[in-house]
């Protein structure tokens, strides 16, 4: 049986946004949010992947 993939670390996180921001197509806010909702199920990691993203991409507040 195959596994869903599960971002479950911060080298994983960050490898994973760093892959999904390269496309221009996935540059927003909504796509790592639903990407976090299905891919980190640590709360922890969820919210850093969120605040990663924020940074990468420059959003304020």
């Amino acid at each position: 049986m195959i596994e869903r993939f599960k971002i479950e670390n911060v080298t994983e996180a960050d490898a994973f946004l760093r892959d999904l921001l390269a496309k221009y197509e996935y540059r927003s806010m909504d796509e790592v949010i639903v990407r976090a909702r299905e891919l980190v199920s640590d709360d922890n990691l969820r919210m850093y992947f969120i605040n990663k993203a924020k940074e990468i991409l420059g959003v304020t507040a």
